[in-house]
């Protein structure tokens, strides 16, 4: 075989992505990819070494972006070299319009700021270790290991995520933030009224939580008492939740378990009222990826153990200027 020469951008990487996503290829398309990979693996010296390594690490990468794509629908996200440092800026005045009489009038001045805030950053990090045996049999797939690297490392920061939002939002009163047994109507509505003045709003949450929207509009999923829409059956049976409760999207989010249990990476009773048509700065959820995911590798003279450490380092923070632009409703 030729010299193999992997960048983040090669047709291996991509090709490995999209079967740690289990999309279709062409069977020519994957079996180039393996004949890459068992080169590789067969010879395990510190150039080969490198490779997996670094294949390993550009592959994670492709499929962290779109594994936390919807995070840049709901949050500030930068992206930045490691090393660099990044500003998020939040609007904490604004201009006003007055209304007064005609011709000499003094119209009060707007003022216009920002306020600039860094993140502290943690490191995000994964270390599968393989049998060199196993890894030159195949009995470890490189797509397996990228699939379980990637879910480890995605369900690390969003665990970070959700840390950060739920210590910040549960300060806050109605319309803000609001909890109940069960949802309860009247206060939800209260809250989505005043986000509504926000742009269009979207309610997001788990499966389980956003499905609970269905009882609170009378639907049971059955013709009954209650009129209900062929729309409205379509997407219950399509979905097994409702996609708008009072003219407001009902969104769902992916939601797994941490690994070998069945704890829920999120929590499965929050749900998230999200105005749209915010500008980035506006947004109170601040992401920020310093560098790429990043690979180290070493190999065990003792136990024929090859493993290797992914790391990135990332950060989230909530920043509010006088009142927050996103709201939250915990299902008690």
């Amino acid at each position: 075989m030729a010299d193999i020469n992997i960048t983040r951008d090669s047709k291996l990487i991509n090709v490995l992505a999209a079967q740690a996503n289990n999309e279709r290829l062409d069977s020519n398309v994957v079996a180039e990819a393996s004949a890459i990979c068992d080169e590789l693996v067969k010879d395990l010296n510190p150039t080969n070494r490198h490779m997996i390594a670094q294949t390993v690490a550009y592959t994670v990468d492709n499929l962290q972006q779109k594994s936390l794509d919807f995070l840049n629908q709901v949050a500030d996200v930068k992206n930045i070299a490691y090393g660099d440092k990044a500003v998020f800026r939040f609007r904490t005045g604004g201009i006003h319009a007055f209304i007064q009489a005609k011709g000499g009038s003094t119209t009060a001045r707007s003022y216009v700021s920002d306020r600039q805030v860094t993140l502290d950053t943690v490191e995000i990090s994964a270390r599968p270790a393989i049998n060199i045996y196993d890894l030159r049999t195949g009995k470890v797939n490189m797509a397996d290991l990228i699939r379980e690297a990637n879910a480890e490392m995605t369900n690390a920061k969003l665990l970070k995520v959700e840390q950060v939002l739920h210590d910040a939002i549960d300060d806050y009163a109605s319309p803000f933030y609001a909890t109940g047994t069960g949802i309860v109507k009247a206060t939800l509505d209260n809250q989505l009224v005043y986000f509504d003045g926000l742009g269009p709003v979207t309610i997001l949450g788990d499966r389980s939580a956003v499905a609970q929207l269905n009882a609170i509009t009378g639907f049971t999923g059955n013709a009954g008492t209650v009129v209900q829409s062929d729309d409205m059956m379509n997407e219950m049976n399509a979905n097994g939740f409702i996609g708008r409760y009072n003219g407001r999207a009902v969104v769902a989010m992916q939601n797994g378990y941490l690994e070998g249990t069945t704890t829920p990476v999120l929590n499965r009773n929050w749900l998230y009222i999200l105005p749209g048509g915010l500008s980035a700065d506006q947004r109170n959820l601040k992401v920020l990826n310093e560098g790429p995911v990043n690979a180290f590798e070493s190999q065990n003279i003792d136990d024929l153990v090859y493993e290797i450490r992914l790391d990135q380092t990332f950060g989230a923070g909530f920043v509010s200027g006088k009142l927050p632009t996103i709201g939250a409703y915990k299902i008690g």
